[in-house]
């Protein structure tokens, strides 16, 4: 995986500077890279500064030129992971304008389980509770950003009273299959088999009772 973006970008993504020259991005993105490793395979609390710096093979001290501590770096490949998730799901969304609520949260459910497959670094983070406020904001402007989505698609295909009712119901609704995804995934890296068809199914049928309640109706 690359962390080319996060590189590039000074205190936005946790540096204390940004690398100007091609060889200091190579030796962050060094760093990121090594540290995702470690929390993959070992968990988060097998992160040190030392672990980080000799599985990237660079000195400490360059480390400490581009982060304040462990936890900088553990927040830069979380905000890192963010990021890419946050771009994909705007991607899907943008192209399932026209979809049916089922079949969008198919796609997305799909999109979650094939993140925390491919991103064994991330899921430790998540399931690890490591995120710091910042970080869970942006955990939280993710999950926003999906029900948001699907709640115009429940107003403007099944005709449903948009408002703060139905805002929640949503929200409510992203939060729980988000739930039931760590529980999956939690003893799993590829997730239990039996909790993710239960996550799913559990998903349809709020969300198809949301429809048929006529109090979301406009």
């Amino acid at each position: 995986m690359t962390f080319e973006q996060t590189t590039a970008g000074g205190a936005a993504s946790g540096l204390r500077k940004a690398p100007q020259q091609a060889r200091s991005r190579a030796r962050v993105e060094a760093i990121l890279a090594a540290a995702d490793r470690i929390i993959a395979e070992e968990g988060v609390e097998a992160l040190t500064t030392r672990r980080i710096a000799d599985a990237a093979a660079v000195p400490i001290g360059t480390l400490y030129q581009f982060f304040d501590d462990k936890d900088a770096v553990l927040a830069a490949v979380a905000r890192h992971h963010m990021a890419a998730h946050a771009a994909a799901m705007r991607d899907i969304l943008d192209k399932a304008r026209d979809a049916r609520w089922f079949d969008l949260v198919g796609v997305v459910f799909d999109r979650y389980v094939e993140l925390y497959r491919q991103h064994p670094g991330y899921l430790a983070i998540r399931t690890g509770r490591y995120l710091s406020r910042e970080l869970l904001q942006l955990d939280e402007d993710n999950n926003a950003l999906v029900a948001e989505s699907l709640r115009k698609i429940l107003v403007s295909q099944e005709h449903l009273a948009d408002g703060p009712v139905l805002a929640t119901a949503c929200r409510a609704g992203v939060a729980a299959s988000e739930a039931l995804l760590q529980l999956a995934f939690r003893d799993d890296r590829q997730g239990d088999a039996a909790i993710l068809t239960e996550a799913r199914r559990i998903q349809y049928l709020y969300l198809a009772d949301v429809v048929a309640d006529p109090k979301y109706r406009a």
